[in-house]
């Protein structure tokens, strides 16, 4: 990673670090959508923040850059039977291709099942490997530590 040309700008009352970054590997934030037949009433009040904290983990990203979508209620079926169950779909830059996948499938699925006491059968995660082109984020101290995540804009 190079980069040149790195202030703070406070001119908002909320500082920012402002950089011209050349050569970035990009690995900004996981995007969790979590879609499932089961009521809001059926999951823990704490669900997001276990969720979260498993894909901070796992993916080795910083628990502030995990944003996590949960759609509760869906009319669902699968093999003909409409039981509880759940997709999970989680886009990540340059973290899942045909060699990793299966190794975070076998962490995530029996996490998923254990915390909503739901067979693993019923679970499906799909991977989505994203380009850090494909997110517009500002990310602004002091909420995000992380400086190596920070993403130059200019306003």
């Amino acid at each position: 990673m190079q980069i040149r040309n790195v202030f703070l700008d406070c001119s908002d009352k909320r500082c920012k670090i402002i950089c011209n970054i050349e050569k970035f590997n990009f690995q900004i934030m996981p995007r969790i959508f979590i879609h499932t037949s089961l009521k809001d009433t059926d999951l823990q009040d704490d669900f997001e923040d276990k969720v979260a904290q498993k894909i901070s983990e796992v993916l080795e990203y910083p628990l502030e850059l995990v944003y996590i979508n949960v759609s509760t209620g869906n009319r669902m079926i699968n093999n003909g039977r409409k039981t509880p169950m759940m997709f999970v779909d989680i886009e990540s830059v340059n973290r899942f291709n045909e060699k990793v996948n299966g190794d975070y499938t076998k962490v995530f699925i029996p996490f998923f099942a254990s915390l909503l006491s739901m067979p693993t059968n019923r679970i499906v995660v799909k991977y989505y490997d994203v380009k850090g082109s494909d997110f517009g984020v500002v990310r602004q101290a002091p909420e995000f530590k992380h400086a190596e995540y920070y993403l130059a804009l200019k306003e």
